[in-house]
């Protein structure tokens, strides 16, 4: 009986060991055909963020040519304007239409948009408006001759990259506030 037993138990051994061997190999290759079967997934993923990768590098190109051709068409209709303005104003000083009273107009106007600064963030720099608030100080307290108008160059520099950096109203005003100051001095000097 013992024996009967132990080989019984046995069979029943080596069946589940068979079962086992068996049910490890079929896991085995489900498992291998799972692993395949991710590697093809993530090699599709790969493949889709390459495309999405592609897409963007287009996109990004287009809007960096898109910026660059708004950018130009802004500095071509900007020129033109301030030729159209700076033509007229030439004319207008040449012509000796403009009154000590507008000149000291544009001294308070020039001293008032610097003073925008003060007012609100932008990319005018404190010694930047420091500098026009001086040059404005020059030039109402000194005869025209005794002007240094270069400086007047600098603050229609310092407007400009204003205007560019920040596309306000009070840097383009600044612009063509001292334009036409510098020429009615430059009229006064007998310079026009």
């Amino acid at each position: 009986m013992e024996l009967t037993l132990i080989i019984g138990f046995t069979s029943v051994i080596a069946s589940v060991v068979a079962s086992a061997a068996s049910l490890s190999y079929w896991l085995g290759r489900k498992f291998a055909l799972m692993d395949s079967r991710f590697r093809q997934v993530d090699e599709r993923f790969k493949q889709i963020d390459d495309r999405f990768r592609q897409v963007d590098d287009r996109i990004e190109g287009l809007e960096q040519r898109l910026r660059q051709e708004i950018r130009s068409s802004l500095h071509g209709v900007t020129g033109f304007v301030q030729a159209l303005y700076g033509g007229l104003i030439d004319f207008m000083a040449m012509k000796g239409l403009f009154t000590p009273e507008e000149r000291d107009y544009l001294v308070k106007e020039a001293e008032r948009l610097s003073q925008a600064y003060y007012l609100r963030p932008n990319p005018l720099r404190p010694e930047e408006a420091e500098f026009i608030l001086k040059v404005m100080r020059e030039v109402r307290e000194k005869s025209p001759r005794e002007l240094d108008l270069s400086k007047l160059d600098r603050i229609m520099e310092i407007a400009n990259r204003w205007f560019w950096e920040d596309k306000c109203f009070e840097a383009a005003k600044l612009w063509a506030t001292i334009y036409t100051l510098k020429r009615i001095l430059q009229k006064e000097r007998g310079e026009l």
